[in-house]
């Protein structure tokens, strides 16, 4: 609006002043000449000064138009600077303009701030040296001073120092000017390269304790890259730290295009739960190794998996120990459940299978059978050839029982020199033959003694079967004995049927 009422004052300023010469004229020719009514004069144009009032009057509306457009050029020129000055005061970054003395010509209110001063008119006329100390100015006579003279310009970082004697960290841009002097503008960075100095700290202190854990460790970004290892999982993998840092897992590791199948960390990117698994892998010098494999979502504020830590542990050792745990206690198992002589199963383990073999009879209906059988006259073997005959005269007797067993049949050793059968799915008659069976493949086996005579081996043999007055094992049982110790009495090495 400035620009715009400028030029109407010269407008009408020029329109006033045509009017005068116009009036001044005709009133000259009017009174003083006496050429004429005013009135007339004011239209005719004398004729000793031909348009004489045309010319002036049109040189002052060319001289007034110039002017108006001269006066609006400035107006909006000085518009333009009050704009550039009102931003560079209100700039946050300081802005000075320091004459070839190097004296301060000009500082904005954020240059004298930043250094500490109330006003830039503390600063206006002191030399930017106060700003430096000795060791900063001779920093910049061989870092600054040099560039600024080959290309005119220098960017960089400072260490300036404010009114108070205190230090901070300033980012610097010098420009020269044709006079000699030159434009600086300032920043004060030391919150930044405090914050970077301490991301600096961060990533040293967290590096260390990546190192210090003995353990493989590593983090993946949602790429499958890895961004984070420390020297054990890099060593793992036979690789150093950097040929893994930024490359996708499944490239570096396994020369795929795609990531690996049952991968834990797609499984923890796909879940955003914790997720482990043991993995067997061939070590570099060819052993195999188990891991302990424990991935951990790292999550952004929405929930959203960004990043995977995957732990690694051998547990190689603890696999050792669990394969040995379990082969003793089945080790053991076996023992608890085995007679040590004959390899057969023990009287308790019978006792067990008897009542499961039982109960499953009754359940189903089916057929149950039980042999029973003592070696004939072991005492006189034990006491004149020695227990290492009886020893050899029981081996015999659970060789030929393994021999005549079938799938489903169960033999052991009862006690002492006598020994059961458990035959599911067998009638009485099915047993009575298997019993003969193994008494004729007993007769037919001579137990030699090393030194002396070859000693004769029978059985003595007791079938029993359940049938409706059985009520537990210890019933179908006597009534096996009972059986057992009848062909005892009615001469040895026969088999005898409970009735």
């Amino acid at each position: 609006m400035a620009n715009i009422k400028d030029e109407h004052k010269v407008i009408l300023v020029t329109g006033i002043a045509i009017l005068g010469v116009w009036f001044s004229d005709a009133a000259m020719d009017a009174f003083v000449f006496k050429e004429g009514p005013f009135w007339r004069m004011l239209t005719n144009v004398r004729e000793r000064e031909p348009f004489l009032r045309l010319v002036l009057s049109v040189g002052f509306m060319l001289f007034g138009f110039i002017l108006s457009r001269i006066m609006a050029k400035h107006n909006r020129a000085v518009e333009t600077l009050k704009k550039h000055s009102a931003a560079i005061e209100m700039s946050m970054d300081g802005i000075a303009i320091y004459n070839s003395e190097g004296e301060y010509a000009y500082v904005n209110p954020a240059y004298a701030s930043i250094n500490g001063y109330d006003s830039p008119d503390e600063v206006v006329g002191k030399s930017f040296r106060d700003v430096y100390d000795e060791r900063e100015l001779e920093r910049m006579e061989q870092i600054c001073l040099p560039a600024l003279k080959k290309n005119g310009r220098w960017r960089g970082e400072l260490n300036a120092k404010r009114k108070n004697g205190s230090t901070y960290f300033q980012e610097a841009s010098v420009t020269m000017l044709d006079d000699g002097g030159r434009v600086c503008i300032v920043r004060d960075i030391t919150w930044r390269k405090r914050s970077e100095e301490r991301l600096r700290r961060s990533e040293q202190f967290l590096n260390t304790i990546l190192n210090s854990i003995r353990d493989p460790f590593c983090i993946f970004d949602n790429e499958f890259r890895i961004i984070r290892s420390n020297e054990s999982y890099a060593g793992l993998k036979n690789k150093t730290v950097d040929e893994l840092i930024g490359k996708k897992c499944y490239e570096v590791l396994a020369n795929r295009d795609t990531v690996c199948d049952g991968c834990v960390v797609e499984k923890t990117f796909q879940s955003t739960d914790p997720c482990a698994k043991d993995k067997l892998v061939v070590l570099q010098s060819g052993s195999d190794a188990w891991l302990d494999i424990y991935t951990y979502p790292i999550l952004d504020d929405e929930g959203k998996v960004t990043h995977v830590m995957e732990y690694t542990r051998d547990i190689t050792d603890r696999k050792k120990s669990e394969e040995e745990r379990r082969r003793l206690i089945s080790r053991l198992e076996y023992l608890s459940n085995t007679d040590g002589l004959t390899g057969l199963l023990n009287r308790r383990a019978l006792t067990d299978a008897l009542t499961y073999e039982l109960d499953r009879a009754r359940r189903y209906s089916s057929e149950l059978a039980v042999i029973l059988c003592d070696i004939d006259n072991f005492k006189p073997i034990n006491d004149l050839h020695g227990h290492a005959a009886g020893d050899r005269a029981l081996q015999i007797v659970s060789d030929a029982l393994r021999s005549l067993l079938r799938k489903a049949d169960i033999a052991g050793r009862y006690g002492g020199d006598e020994f059961m059968l458990i035959l599911p799915e067998t009638t009485l008659s099915g047993a009575e033959s298997l019993a003969e069976k193994l008494r004729q493949s007993i007769v037919n086996m001579d137990l030699r003694i090393e030194g002396k005579a070859t000693v004769n081996v029978s059985l003595s043999i007791g079938v029993a079967a359940l049938d409706q007055s059985i009520v537990d094992i210890d019933a179908l049982v006597k009534k096996a004995d009972d059986a057992m110790y009848t062909s005892k009495q009615t001469g040895r090495n026969k088999v005898s049927s409970a009735s």
